[in-house]
């Protein structure tokens, strides 16, 4: 754990540097985020100019701070990158995989070629194994056959070897249409070939044999191009089911991003490399019933009930969600359904909303070749009585 005078330096250094601000949407922050949040792509990611906005304002060093719908682990990252104590968990095998290898980095980029080096030899052995008549034909589509071979022997080497960070790298440039990945020309975020825009016969080199070892090497050079400086010691990521998230205590802040009511798929839009982690394709919570309102109002009531009891007197649970347009034709409905939730639901009646917040997410966040799906994105902060309830609706109430 930090020390008093560790903690203090947290919070005047992060505090000075970023106030909280609703305009998340001014510029890209790519440039200057650490550099672990770009080790993979995900769908429907946490802006971290946002989540780290939010972490500072809500938190202090010290605090624990907890993400039952973590996603790629951007607020848990930014979070314990701060001096927070963090909790992070997702049912999703993609995004524990990724959050963990982001809390759990290599020391420094020297350790992380050492260990790409010994996985690399030990992946040179098993790349005889690989017997590519059993891999799916929809796998097998997207790859130069030496390619993918030398790919699922470096896979089941990072397995083997429990190397999450590597695994973690090596999903990152799986899929692209640029030269430094492995596929052939395809999207970046959900995976479909695109040799309709790069014809076999006008673009060969798009179809070559790719090298693995060259690409690890510059993937994990631009992870550690603005690595985290010091964590906090206390960092947990859990694979579980939001509504079974462990009973936590002295909780100051939940600072989640429930999974969009109509708009993800987060098995479809991840499935390749999805398949890479298990070799297979995961059974996972989706809202798939005709009545998707309901799915989400009893997913968001089960976790937040689950977790109230844990949260300190003056703590927070902040919602980042993410407006309904497919087939409802009425934005804003996920907002309205949250708040009837804490209005509605006894155990969640004690936390007053205390700010609201409306965030536009570009097209260029959003992972449909249209640019359809969310728009808009409102963040709901709830504040835990210190003694009796605050009047719901109120988003002018003091912060802390």
């Amino acid at each position: 754990m930090f020390d008093a005078t560790t903690i203090d330096i947290f919070n005047t250094v992060a505090k000075d540097s970023l106030r909280l601000s609703p305009n998340w949407s001014a510029a890209s922050t790519k440039a200057t985020d650490l550099s672990l949040h770009q080790i993979a792509p995900y769908i429907g990611r946490m802006k971290t100019s946002m989540a780290k906005s939010l972490m500072l304002e809500y938190t202090n060093a010290g605090d624990l701070v907890v993400d039952p719908f973590c996603g790629c682990g951007v607020a848990v990252l930014e979070a314990a990158a701060n001096g927070r104590r963090v909790v992070a968990g997702d049912w999703n095998p993609y995004a524990v995989l990724l959050t963990k290898a982001k809390l759990f980095p290599p020391s420094s980029l020297d350790a992380a070629n050492r260990r790409l080096q010994a996985t690399w030899v030990m992946s040179q052995r098993l790349h005889s194994d690989q017997d590519l008549r059993k891999i799916p034909t929809w796998v097998r589509q997207f790859f130069h056959p030496e390619t993918l071979r030398t790919a699922l022997a470096f896979r089941d080497a990072c397995v083997a070897r429990g190397d999450i960070f590597l695994l973690a790298c090596f999903l990152g440039v799986l899929h692209h249409q640029r030269p430094g990945f492995l596929s052939y020309p395809s999207s970046h975020l959900v995976p479909y070939l695109r040799d309709r825009r790069f014809p076999r016969e006008q673009y060969p080199e798009m179809y070559k044999e790719r090298d693995v070892l060259s690409r690890m090497q510059a993937k994990i050079r631009r992870t550690f191009k603005r690595p985290v400086t010091r964590y906090t010691e206390s960092r947990r990521v859990l694979h579980v089911d939001a509504r079974e998230f462990p009973r936590l205590r002295q909780i100051s802040a939940v600072i989640t991003s429930p999974p969009y009511m109509n708009e993800l798929d987060y098995v479809r839009d991840n499935r390749l490399r999805l398949w890479f982690i298990d070799r297979s394709l995961p059974q996972g919570l989706e809202l798939k019933r005709r009545d998707r309102e309901s799915e989400y109002r009893a997913l968001l009531m089960s976790v937040c009930s689950r977790l109230a009891s844990g949260i300190k007197p003056g703590g927070y649970i902040i919602l980042v969600v993410g407006d309904a347009t497919r087939g409802s034709g009425r934005p804003g409905r996920t907002d309205f359904i949250t708040r009837k939730v804490f209005e509605s639901e006894p155990t969640l009646q004690v936390f007053g909303l205390e700010q609201i917040y409306s965030d536009i997410i570009p097209n260029i966040r959003r992972s449909r070749r249209e640019c359809t799906g969310t728009k808009s994105e409102t963040v709901l902060i709830y504040k835990k009585a210190s003694t009796k309830p605050k009047a719901h609706g109120s988003s002018s109430a003091p912060r802390k």
